[in-house]
């Protein structure tokens, strides 16, 4: 398929004196995004998201077992130990997954995993703002039903493979580690019998 954004021929304004020629099609334009060796792998991407939630919900589990034992064993009457709980609980949903983009690249899973999240225009780091845009859109779509089949499994079709919260802001999950391409054998030299 011939450049759809070109200027047809037709169209090109005569060249006099002094006026540049004008090309009949523009330059071809640069590929969109990195090249696939790049691109964060779905499997990394699902253990990378387990991983954070086991943290996260560790992370509850010993704030809440904490509580629990303030309550049971401090004497207290009321549930004053259990609103730690509910701050943690704020504080990982807006701290935990958007500071932690924003400031390393990704979410210790992802870290682990070998993963960053990137923007896609330029590779650049997400700021806070995309990271909790990107954050919030994933969890908004887990509560709709069709949405959260559809979220994850867009990476498994899309050339970028970004999921649909990726797409929301404009971010793109790539491997932090390269391996070194591998280098091509040369073949070898032969040389005519009377050289």
């Amino acid at each position: 398929m011939r450049g759809m954004n070109a200027t047809p021929p037709e169209h090109i304004p005569p060249a006099g004196p002094g006026l540049p020629v004008a090309p009949a099609y523009p330059a071809p334009l640069a590929h969109r995004g990195p090249a696939p060796g790049v691109l964060g792998n779905q499997g990394l991407r699902l253990l990378a998201l387990l991983l954070d939630i086991v943290f996260a919900f560790g992370v509850l589990f010993l704030v809440t077992a904490g509580a629990d034992l303030v309550v049971t064993f401090g004497g207290t009457r009321d549930n004053a130990p259990f609103h730690l709980t509910a701050l943690v609980t704020v504080a990982l949903l807006f701290l935990y997954s958007p500071l932690m983009t924003a400031r390393c690249g990704g979410t210790p899973g992802k870290l682990l995993c070998g993963l960053s999240v990137v923007r896609l225009a330029d590779g650049g780091p997400l700021s806070y703002g995309a990271a909790l845009g990107r954050h919030l859109a994933h969890l908004g779509m887990w509560l709709v039903p069709v949405l959260s089949l559809l979220d994850p499994l867009n990476c498994l079709w899309d050339g970028l493979r970004q999921c649909l919260h990726d797409k929301v802001v404009g971010s793109l999950v790539i491997r932090r580690r390269m391996r070194p391409a591998p280098v091509a054998a040369a073949a070898p030299v032969t040389r005519p019998a009377g050289s």
